[in-house]
């Protein structure tokens, strides 16, 4: 009986667990920056050039790069112009991590060390032996139009922005969108020269509310 309890408890959490993620994300006013052409908040790289299997990605050097980045672009039919994709690891943050969780354990026998120590342990190991498209996640995306666009385009699609920056020796004007895009702009603000388009903490929560609620 007690089984049989523990069991349904189970189950009802992990049915809450899933009804309160569907609420989120079909009562939530944000607009994605994955529907700039389906493209998905830390989705990895190796998925990326699955998606995009026809077109070609050229590696791009820039002074800015981390070395945990990788920098790429791509022209699209579809987007009418060059797409930049900037991709990024946590390699270091995981081993030093797994480093920290081995040495807790190491001088425990199996049966006392915690099954959540464990299962962390588990997680690391399998995250870093994955390949390097694998591990590199997608966290901004960058369009330059091939045709120019109003800014007025821009408005009428988005709203208005949320904040407008003046332009400085290295940026022209910049109008910015809490929702999660940038839009760089001719000198009179007319044109938009390139729209930016980065992952929000709601983007990060939904996407991995929906990642957890996939794997129960």
């Amino acid at each position: 009986m007690a089984a049989m309890t523990k069991q349904r408890f189970k189950l009802f959490n992990a049915i809450r667990a899933a009804l309160f993620c569907l609420w989120i994300i079909s009562s939530s006013p944000i607009v994605w920056a994955e529907s700039f052409l389906g493209l998905e908040p830390l989705e990895p790289l190796s998925s990326v050039k699955q998606r995009f299997s026809g077109l070609e990605l050229i590696p791009e050097n820039a002074d800015w790069l981390k070395a945990n980045q990788y920098f790429c672009k791509m022209k699209h039919s579809e987007a009418g112009g060059t797409v930049f994709l900037l991709f990024e690891h946590n390699d270091e943050i995981r081993k030093k991590k797994l480093a920290e969780l081995e040495k807790s354990v190491a001088n425990l026998p199996s049966q006392a060390q915690g099954r959540s120590t464990r299962l962390l342990i588990r997680q690391y190991r399998e995250k870093l032996s994955k390949s390097l498209d694998e591990r590199l996640s997608l966290i901004r995306i960058r369009w330059l139009p091939e045709n120019s666009m109003r800014v007025s385009e821009l408005i009428s699609t988005h709203g208005k922005p949320d904040e407008k920056r003046e332009g400085n020796a290295v940026y022209g004007p910049v109008f910015v969108w809490n929702k999660g895009l940038n839009a760089h702009l001719s000198e009179d603000k007319k044109q938009v020269l390139m729209v930016e388009y980065w992952f929000t903490e709601d983007d990060l929560a939904l996407y991995f509310l929906r990642r957890d609620s996939a794997a129960r």
